[in-house]
């Protein structure tokens, strides 16, 4: 794939954003376009750099640009000729210049006529409460009006559009239909920033189905247009009064409320659905009730948007990050009552990345974490996996074993204490009952590691590609080699060039270090160490970082040697699982004592890699039998494949 070069067109798509912000990320050095195309390799990189969290920058705007796009739910895309319904309401919407408040409303009434909720007097004006008559129920009819005279729309303005709104949105009769194009409709920064995406209703009603307790309080702290509170109501297990939700977004609780009320047709209640904003403090505890109250707390929380600090700083004391995911996560914990439940749909960055170590640790320590389920990409304008984790809040035994759940439908148990005894609590949950044995093997054998025995290094950051780096060798230009140019132990040929003045540069290590006269250089967004023996001095762009080790008894061309074997390629991949490669991880590999004979042995092999032969078979038999894995070990090891 190194050689497909893809026009800029192209690359926009692979990246979810618009040609222009390709060309922009061209400008800023994330991409380097040669002859106006691009590496075909380099855009699905950057892609993954995206969506592994490492440009974070970037995922904010890719998905900003996602959410500018009409994208129905899955029962609705199996009904193309309903989904095309809905986008062009979304259209009319937005082409009429309509208020997307007042559209919500106007469909929310004709969601109610559809449901024989109440009727529309003939020849009467679709958006005045006093033009409908034979209300079903008083709660209906009384939320209603207080959702208009709360509105502040000129709808007379608009009148015609309105009426052809109302009229337009004929035959749809699932009131959630107006929750979805009111999402739709939160575009660019509205959506972006408050990370409100569709949640599919099989998700919701799995929480719902796998939940142990017997009624109780159900809570969804952010619950925008009612998706959980509505999974609450189909499961049985709570009466309308026992259901709670608050958000931030006024119109998505008022659609919540009437949701609510219809989930529920035969009963007069009040909906607890409430705007509010549940990270502050004690401002609302009023409505939720005390701390304590809830046996079952289940969301999909907002996730990048960063919250402002809330009255009192107590959740940030606890979250340093400020990550929303994780201050809804904390309060929640704390809000639940003791043995109850809570059940968050969550990016799986969460899992291992560094900067969620602290949320980690408060499950580690205040909960008994029960599942962890692996849900892929189940939103389509979205990179990040997801994932489902339930947990109950109490001390965890000390036995207890969390089930894992593969996004294939296998399933297997690892313990939590490990968990909490990983390096920042990483919940490496890829160490399953069949590798968890041959990792552990592995560090039970006498070694040594890079942490303190290695000079570390990153590619150059020029700030400006396009002045500095060109795709062609020149008069005054050196080659500067990339991530996609690194292969196990050899350095493909440069496909870069670059006018070396480090000075100038957004970023650049000493100079010494690009220039020892034998160096180890390792691709950064990998799944696993993919290092190339260097003695040339040669230069790196930031895809491709430096090593330079120092282990007692190990030459650099050993030390390469084991972090391309398969068995170190097994244990990073199940270990750490980040779709990077980071310095903090390869400094936890272990590296054993070697024999003379077996640095012997693999010194010859290492050479001949060097040179191109193909010994990497040999290699990784030699490297498996130091370690003393089984037959059956080595086998799992070493049928593991490229990538």
């Amino acid at each position: 794939m190194d050689d497909v070069r893809v026009s800029s067109g192209t690359a926009s798509r692979i990246l979810g954003v618009s040609e222009a912000t390709v060309r922009n990320w061209v400008r800023y050095g994330y991409l380097i376009p040669g002859n106006s195309t691009f590496s075909k390799a380099d855009v699905v990189r950057l892609r993954e750099r995206i969506e592994s969290g490492e440009i974070d920058r970037l995922r904010k705007r890719a998905n900003k640009k996602a959410s500018t796009q009409f994208s129905a739910p899955d029962e609705y895309v199996r009904d193309g000729g309903l989904t095309e319904k809905l986008r062009s309401i979304q259209e009319r919407i937005i082409s009429g210049g309509l208020d997307p408040e007042g559209a919500l409303f106007v469909l929310t009434l004709k969601s109610l006529v559809l449901c024989d909720e109440v009727l529309l007097k003939p020849g009467r004006c679709v958006y005045e409460i006093s033009s409908y008559s034979a209300w079903k129920r008083q709660c209906v009819k009384q939320e209603m009006i207080s959702w208009h005279s709360g509105l502040d729309v000129d709808f007379d303005a608009r009148s015609r559009r309105y009426a052809g709104l109302f009229s337009g949105f004929s035959g749809i009769s699932h009131i959630g239909t107006a929750g979805i194009i009111y999402q739709s409709l939160l575009s660019e920064g509205r959506r972006s920033s408050r990370g409100a995406y569709y949640t599919p209703e099989r998700i919701i009603d799995g929480i719902f189905s796998d939940y142990n307790g017997k009624g109780g309080r159900f809570l969804d702290p952010c619950c925008g247009t009612g998706g959980f509170l509505l999974g609450a109501a189909r499961s049985g297990r709570f009466p309308p009064c026992h259901i709670t939700g608050c958000d931030i977004d006024p119109a998505a609780v008022k659609l919540s409320r009437i949701r609510l009320l219809l989930a529920f047709p035969d009963c007069e209640f009040t909906p607890r659905v409430y705007s509010a904003d549940f990270l502050a403090d004690t401002a609302h505890a009023p409505l939720f009730g005390r701390a304590g109250t809830f046996s079952l707390i289940a969301t999909n929380p907002p996730w990048g948007a960063v919250s402002p600090m809330n009255k009192s700083g107590t959740l940030q004391q606890r979250i340093r990050t400020n990550e929303t995911f994780s201050l809804f996560l904390l309060r929640s914990i704390e809000t639940a009552r003791r043995g109850g439940c809570v059940s968050f749909i969550l990016p799986e960055s969460i899992l291992g990345i560094h900067r969620h170590s602290d949320i980690r640790k408060i499950m580690c320590k205040d909960t008994e974490i029960s599942r962890i389920s692996c849900l892929g990409r189940i939103f389509s304008s979205v990179f990040t996996p997801v994932i489902r984790i339930d947990m109950t809040v109490r001390k965890p035994r000390r036995d207890n074993r969390i089930v894992i759940q593969t996004e294939k439908g296998a399933s297997y148990k690892v313990p939590q204490s490990r968990f909490a005894s990983n390096n920042g609590s990483c919940f490496d949950i890829r160490v399953s009952g069949e590798s968890e044995p041959i990792i552990s093997k592995m560090y039970r054998k006498r070694h040594a590691t890079l942490e303190g025995n290695a000079e570390w290094a990153l590619g150059i950051v020029t700030g400006n590609n396009a002045k500095y780096v060109a795709d062609k060798p020149a008069k005054g230009l050196e080659p500067v080699y990339r991530g996609s140019d690194v292969e196990k132990f050899r350095l493909k040929q440069p496909s870069s060039f670059i006018d070396f003045r480090p000075g100038l540069f957004q970023q650049a290590a000493p100079v010494w270090k690009y220039r020892a006269s034998e160096k180890l250089v390792y691709k950064f967004i990998s799944k696993r160490p993919v290092v190339s023996y260097d003695t040339t001095g040669a230069l790196t762009l930031n895809s491709a970082n430096i090593i330079i080790p120092s282990i007692e008894g190990y030459p650099l061309q050993v030390v390469a040697a084991f972090l391309n074997s398969k068995l170190f390629g097994f244990l990073f991949s199940r270990k750490f699982n980040t779709r990077k490669v980071l310095r903090r991880d390869l400094e936890k590999l272990p590296f054993p004592a070697l024999s003379t004979r077996e640095t012997e042995r693999i010194i010859r092999l290492a050479g001949l890699a060097v040179k191109g032969h193909d010994v990497h078979e040999e290699l990784d038999r030699e490297i498996v039998d130091i370690f003393g894995l089984s037959p059956g070990q080595a086998e799992t090891v070493l049928s593991m494949q490229k990538g």
